[in-house]
């Protein structure tokens, strides 16, 4: 049978963000050293979380060296990432995000419920200290496919052929580790599974907003 030549268009992807920052042990010291007492001194935020320990969303506006470093190098990543489409193509953006940042603390037997960031055009997430998170711990990231059932419609078996267009389930785990950035569209549905490591888990969450007026 002859073969006519194929081009593959890979529509609508969902872009994943993930790098080490440099300079994170320094970072990270800075920021457990200020915020581990915080759940004995401050009752904390409710939100998505289950348990564990939730800042107010104002990390970027804390006069703490560390905090400043962060959201500078999170937001370098977030503008490198980001165009702005005008008439003949893309061009890189420069934007005054609205940024909100929090300081979230999981304890053992805590975890976040399935949520979205409303609002936002990009969230993140910075790891400061795992917990000592892995597979025996739980504690995993899910990102959730946003086309829900979708791929499994028709056969749960059945899989593209096509490099980049994985259908292998619905979800992406993403195991912790102290120093990964995850940058992600904030309409992208995400949870945290119980935690059960011997240590807190820390971990700061940004939502980058375009500003209105």
């Amino acid at each position: 049978m002859e073969k006519s030549e194929l081009t593959v268009r890979k529509l609508f992807c969902t872009p994943l963000l993930l790098c080490h920052l440099e300079g994170a042990e320094e970072i990270n010291q800075a920021l457990l050293q200020h915020f581990l007492s915080k759940p004995e001194q401050e009752p904390g935020r409710r939100h998505s979380n289950l348990g564990g320990w939730q800042s107010e969303d104002n990390l970027h506006t804390l006069a703490l060296p560390a905090a400043q470093r962060l959201c500078r190098m999170v937001t370098d990543v977030v503008d490198a990432a980001t165009a702005v489409h005008v008439p003949g193509g893309l061009i890189e953006a420069s934007l005054a995000w609205r940024l909100n940042a929090w300081v979230n603390i999981n304890s053992s037997g805590a975890s976040n419920a399935v949520h979205g960031h409303a609002g936002a055009f990009w969230s993140a997430i910075y790891y400061v200290d795992d917990g000592g998170a892995g597979p025996e711990n739980g504690g995993e990231l899910f990102f959730y496919d946003p086309r829900g059932l979708l791929p499994a419609m028709h056969d749960p078996l059945l899989r593209f052929r096509i490099e980049g267009c994985v259908t292998a389930g619905y979800t992406e785990k993403i195991t912790p580790e102290a120093g990964m950035l995850l940058v992600f569209p904030s309409w992208l549905l995400h949870s945290v599974d119980p935690f059960f490591g011997e240590r807190p888990r820390v971990s700061v969450a940004f939502n980058f907003g375009t500003p209105t007026g």
